[in-house]
C-alpha cells in the first residue's frame, strides 16, 4: 500500500488488514525439502544458532522452508534496524539530524506484522520506536565517530568444507590496533551488534557470545587483524555491552560450527521439546508438538509458578522502595509511575 507523506504530527505508515493468506501444508505432514549434499555448507549464526536450539526447527526453517508468518515484534526490529543502518551508512563527518533517522524510521517502517491490527495499537509501536531512536541518537550524536562499515557482509571459508556469512551491523573506528599473523600496528576496529530486545544481557552473557566471536573471525578475515573490542548494543534500553577482544573464544565458536555442519550433513533432525515449543512457528508440524507443543499446560504451569514467585519478589521491593522514599523524601514525593510496557 502506498505510504502517505510524512505529517507534522506523529502517524505510522498503516498495515492493511489482510484478506487471506497462503495455504500452508497439512498438520503433521512430512516434507523431504532440500536434501543435504556435499556442496560447501553455507551457515550464518542464525543458522546455527537454530539448529543448536531445535534440530527440527532447522529443518523445517531451511530445509523444507515452511511459511514463518510476520510478527509485530519481528516488524519492529527490521524497522528499527534499518533506520539505523540507513543514519549510520550515511558516513558523514559530522552526525546526521535526529530528524533524519527519524524519516529513515518512516521509509523503513516493515508493516507486516501489523496487518489487521488497530491503527492505535499500530501507532504505539510506532511511536516507541521513534522514542528508541531519539534516544539512540542523544547517545551517539556527541561523540560521533564516521563508521568503519555498516552491514559488512562477509564469508569465511573453515576446514570441513564449510563457509560462515553473515553482515556485521556497524565497525566502528578505535584507534590502534594489531595486526593478527604479524604482529605490526594496525587501525584499530570495534564490532557492534544491534538488538532490539527489552532487556540487556548481562556482560558474562556478551562475553559467550557466538554470533559475536563469529563477527570476531569475520573481522580477521576482512581485515588483516582481530577488533580491539566487540560489543551487543541494546537500543531498546539504551545500553552497550562490550567486551575486549581477548575475552571471546573464536576458537571455541569455530568449533560449534563445525560441530553444527556436522550433524546437518548427517541428516540429524530431531526434535528438542523445551518450553520454547509453545511459541514456535511450527508447532502444529512437529511431532513432539502435536497441536498445542510438548507438554503444553505443564510448561505454562511451571512458567506460572516462576513469574508468581518473581511477583512476590517485586511487591516486597516496591514496598520496601516506597518506605525509603518516604522517610527521607516525605510522602508527597511518591510518585504513582505508569510504566512502558513495551520498553
Amino acid at each position: 500500500m502506498e505510504r502517505p507523506s510524512e505529517p507534522s504530527h506523529v502517524e505510522a505508515p498503516t498495515a492493511a488488514t489482510p484478506t487471506g493468506a497462503a495455504a500452508g501444508p497439512a498438520s503433521g505432514t512430512t516434507l523431504l525439502g532440500e536434501p543435504v549434499t556435499d556442496e560447501p555448507l553455507r551457515l550464518s549464526f542464525s543458522r546455527v544458532d537454530t539448529y543448536r536450539r531445535c534440530p527440527r526447527q532447522y529443518r523445517y526453517a531451511y530445509i523444507d522452508k515452511l511459511p514463518q508468518p510476520p510478527s509485530p515484534h519481528l516488524s519492529f526490529g527490521s524497522s528499527v534496524h534499518g533506520a539505523l543502518e540507513r543514519w549510520w551508512d550515511r558516513k558523514l563527518p559530522d552526525p546526521p539530524p535526529l530528524e533524519e533517522l527519524l524519516q529513515a524510521l518512516y521509509d523503513a517502517w516493515d508493516t507486516t506484522g501489523f496487518a489487521g491490527m488497530e491503527r492505535e495499537e499500530q501507532l504505539r509501536w510506532y511511536t516507541h520506536a521513534r522514542d528508541v531512536l531519539a534516544r539512540h541518537h542523544a547517545r551517539f550524536a556527541e561523540h560521533y565517530v564516521p563508521p568503519v562499515a555498516v552491514e559488512q557482509w562477509f564469508e569465511v571459508p573453515l576446514p570441513d568444507d564449510i563457509v560462515v556469512v553473515g553482515s556485521i551491523d556497524l565497525v566502528v573506528p578505535t584507534g590502534a590496533g594489531t595486526d593478527a599473523s604479524s604482529g605490526a600496528a594496525s587501525n584499530g576496529l570495534g564490532i557492534i551488534d544491534w538488538k532490539t530486545n527489552r532487556r540487556a544481557k548481562t556482560r558474562e552473557q556478551v562475553a559467550g557470545d557466538l554470533q559475536l566471536a563469529i563477527y570476531a573471525l569475520a573481522a580477521r578475515h576482512l581485515w588483516g587483524h582481530d577488533p580491539d573490542w566487540v560489543a551487543l548494543d541494546f537500543v531498546v534500553p539504551g545500553m552497550r555491552v562490550t567486551v575486549p577482544r581477548e575475552e571471546i573464544d573464536v576458537d571455541a565458536a569455530v568449533a560449534k560450527v563445525r560441530e553444527t555442519a556436522a550433524r546437518i550433513r548427517s541428516e540429524a533432525f530431531e526434535p528438542q521439546p523445551s518450553r520454547l515449543c509453545a511459541w514456535c512457528d511450527f508447532r502444529t508440524e512437529c511431532p513432539a508438538g502435536g497441536d498445542e507443543g510438548p507438554d503444553l499446560p505443564g510448561v505454562a504451569v511451571g512458567e506460572l509458578r516462576r513469574l508468581k514467585r518473581r511477583q512476590a519478589r517485586d511487591a516486597r521491593r516496591i514496598d520496601e522502595l516506597k518506605q525509603l522514599v518516604a522517610d527521607r523524601l516525605g510522602p508527597d514525593a511518591l510518585v504513582e509511575l505508569d510504566p512502558d510496557e513495551s520498553s
